[in-house]
């Protein structure tokens, strides 16, 4: 058994499976914030900037501030690319709302 549970789920939340496990992705202002931190943004513009020309290495810290169960070892390009739309739309979504 994962410890995945469903219950929880929230209108903005992506469900996705990474290393064969379910994993709820979720962006909450404390992941927002970490993510701010992460990246020295200091608006949410910033953010966006700092975004567009993010790493690898990025996105795995991105993935680190928004995925539950958190991931234990960083994703390689090949498990990453698949998830970059999904996490640029839980971004996305998430600043507008």
């Amino acid at each position: 058994m994962s410890g995945f549970s469903h219950t929880g789920f929230r209108p903005g939340d992506k469900i996705v499976e990474i290393n064969s496990l379910p994993r709820r992705l979720r962006l909450t202002v404390s992941g927002l914030a970490e993510m701010a931190d992460v990246f020295d943004a200091d608006s949410p513009k910033a953010l966006a900037k700092r975004l567009r020309m993010a790493t690898l290495s990025d996105w795995n810290a991105v993935l680190g501030c928004v995925a539950r169960p958190p991931l234990r070892t960083p994703l390689g390009r090949e498990d990453m690319v698949p998830l970059l739309p999904i996490l640029g739309a839980l971004i996305s979504e998430g600043l507008r709302a």
